[in-house]
């Protein structure tokens, strides 16, 4: 009889119950040998239902592990049971489908869910090959003649319709972690040619919401200089259809692909999808839509002050309004340095960039490539302040006479000695395994800015406010009070502010996790303060769970500053979840996961303010 029956009953002085974590080594050491561990569970307790499991009939089940008898035992194991073992990059769905598996039946099988991360070598139970040996035929071999040996050939593969390459692209993705520069990858990518890419990229956008060269920038786990080689053969194959390039332009598009790619983190092909699809589309190329208005921030114009090097002609238009005056490097502020004397503005800026690489959160990283903005002084008050900005809207909607106020967390210089407030930072390996450099402010600036257009597109009009300091920032100044009121801030945030009632407007708080000594937390939270916070903290929860369920987001009900500050109006802190966990961090970092999640939050925010 083929198999085990392992005695439960325990000896005297042992431990009845085992950890949770033994439990599941021995079922993972149990499928490596192709053993199934009867438990007896409501699917589990009879030998059909275990078959039925296998997608096989109870006879079948039976020849193939070599039982005779049909009763069970708890804690049984049944040898030669059929297993999968995953390779490098490979992942659960793939498996699925190359053993005729759909991902329900193979999760179902392995008690797992649809978003486990397979590890490589790792064992899975799957269907049984159901492929038989053909029976000899019946004719006799001394009546007929000796056939002779057929040549072997290979049939040439079908070329793919621009439709067919950009599915299996994304099919491949979603089947292999760092999919760039794997065959089941190349083999569809170079079928892309000068005459089908760009029914190939636009197809792709169109079924996916995503251009194709951001997947490609998406996949961490390939290799950085393979995802920008793929990436730049779109442009050049775009380029080559449609003669609508230059010498130039295509500088330009290295130049960028090179910077996104050589600064931090994730990677936003917002610039390079636009080269692109002005070669397609020229009649578009440099000209706003006719439905949208003129954005009338100040992102553009003080795009230089956030560079990862001090420039003598480097300015920051005053967000501040009132009498100050714009800043330079050269401004003087009310800092001093160890020896008494009072800096400038391009000093605090060159510590704040030397300070940045020494941060003993960057101990693994070679020479972190970082960015910081000049500070937001005040030449009027003699303050260091937050910055803040008005964003129109971008096209009519459900928000339409909407305010939201959005707060990227940390930023900023702290007043009483300038330094600057990076939040949490840390390292995470990229696809080379090369340690990168990673800050917290940097990555909430960056939900914030994909939540903002989200939300215009929706018709609100967006606040941002950003660099929220300690030590004399904005809880010592009231900053957040004063604002909402339409005393501090940009003139025209004051102006928004003054004519806006309260019952129209809303305060979200973004910041995110960064906890590397405790890796396996998600740190996803939605915070409230006040009573009228809770529901906005509800309906976030709510969104964020159905969209990324893995990050399983909690509520909690604090007493912070930024949620009391904003009187009479309904707000809320979110913590996005922890990067420092290696099971999100793709995810968290993703372009276009980043893009999903700002859905999310915009959903919850749209769902709050009309109700």
């Amino acid at each position: 009889m083929n198999f085990e029956i392992t005695n439960n009953a325990s000896t005297q002085g042992t431990n009845r119950t085992s950890k949770p974590e033994d439990s599941e080594k021995i079922k993972r050491e149990a499928k490596a040998k192709g053993e199934f561990i009867v438990s007896l569970s409501t699917d589990d307790k009879t030998l059909t239902s275990i078959a039925k499991k296998f997608n096989m009939s109870l006879t079948d089940f039976k020849n193939m592990t070599g039982l005779t008898k049909d009763t069970l035992q708890k804690g049984q194991k049944i040898k030669n049971v059929p297993t999968a073992k995953i390779d490098s990059g490979m992942g659960i769905a793939s498996v699925a489908k190359k053993h005729g598996m759909t991902l329900e039946q193979f999760c179902a099988l392995n008690g797992i869910k649809k978003d486990y991360k397979p590890q490589k070598g790792e064992y899975f139970y799957v269907f049984p090959n159901n492929t038989s040996k053909k029976k000899p035929s019946n004719t006799s071999a001394a009546n007929t003649p000796a056939a002779k040996p057929a040549k072997e050939t290979t049939a040439p593969e079908k070329p793919l319709k621009a439709e067919e390459i950009a599915d299996k692209l994304e099919e491949a993705a979603d089947d292999y972690r760092g999919v760039v520069g794997k065959e089941a990858f190349d083999k569809v990518f170079n079928q892309i040619n000068k005459d089908n890419v760009i029914d190939v990229v636009e197809k792709f956008k169109e079924k996916n919401g995503k251009s194709l060269i951001n997947m490609i920038s998406d996949e961490w786990s390939s290799d950085k200089e393979v995802r920008k080689a793929a990436m730049t053969k779109i442009f050049d194959l775009v380029a080559d259809k449609t003669k609508n390039s230059s010498k130039e332009l295509r500088d330009t598009f290295i130049d960028e692909l090179n910077d996104e790619f050589d600064s931090w983190g994730f990677v936003s092909t917002k610039k390079m999808d636009k080269i692109i699809n002005g070669m397609i589309h020229p009649e578009e190329a440099e000209k706003p839509s006719g439905n949208k208005k003129t954005r009338t921030d100040n992102t553009g114009s003080n795009a230089s002050h956030l560079s990862g090097k001090v420039y003598p002609n480097e300015i920051f238009y005053s967000t501040n309004g009132g009498k100050s005056k714009d800043i330079t490097p050269t401004t003087m502020t009310t800092i001093k340095d160890g020896d008494g004397n009072y800096v400038n503005a391009g000093t605090l800026k060159s510590w704040a960039l030397s300070g940045g690489k020494r941060d003993k959160g960057f101990k693994d990283v070679k020479d972190p490539f970082i960015m910081r903005p000049l500070p937001n002084y005040n030449t009027e008050t003699k303050k260091i302040e937050a910055v803040t900005e008005v964003l129109e809207p971008t096209s009519d909607g459900n928000l339409t006479g909407k305010v939201v106020v959005l707060n990227p967390g940390h930023g900023g210089y702290q007043q009483n000695n300038g330094f600057f407030d990076a939040g949490t930072v840390l390292s995470v390996k990229n696809a080379e395994g090369e340690e990168m450099p990673i800050e917290e402010w940097r990555v909430a600036q960056s939900y914030v800015e994909k939540i903002a257009d989200n939300l215009r597109d929706r018709g609100a009009q967006v606040v941002i406010v950003s660099g929220a300091v300690q030590n004399g920032g904005m809880y010592a100044q009231k900053y957040l009070e004063n604002m909402l009121a339409g005393k501090k801030g940009d003139d025209n945030v004051r102006d928004l502010m003054d004519s806006t009632d309260k019952s129209d407007m809303l305060f979200l708080s973004v910041h995110v996790e960064s906890v590397k000594e405790n890796p396996d937390a998600k740190k996803c939270t939605v915070r409230y303060t006040k009573d009228i916070d809770k529901e906005l903290a509800e309906n976030i929860n709510k969104h964020v769970n159905q969209g990324f369920m893995a990050l399983t987001p909690t509520l909690a009900n604090d007493n912070l500053y930024v949620n009391r500050a904003a009187k009479g109006i309904t707000s809320s802190l979110l913590e996005i979840g922890n990067i420092a966990n290696e099971k999100i961090t793709n995810s968290l970092l993703s372009d276009y996961d980043q893009k999903k999640y700002a859905n999310c939050i915009a959903n919850a925010i749209e769902e709050t303010m009309l109700n």
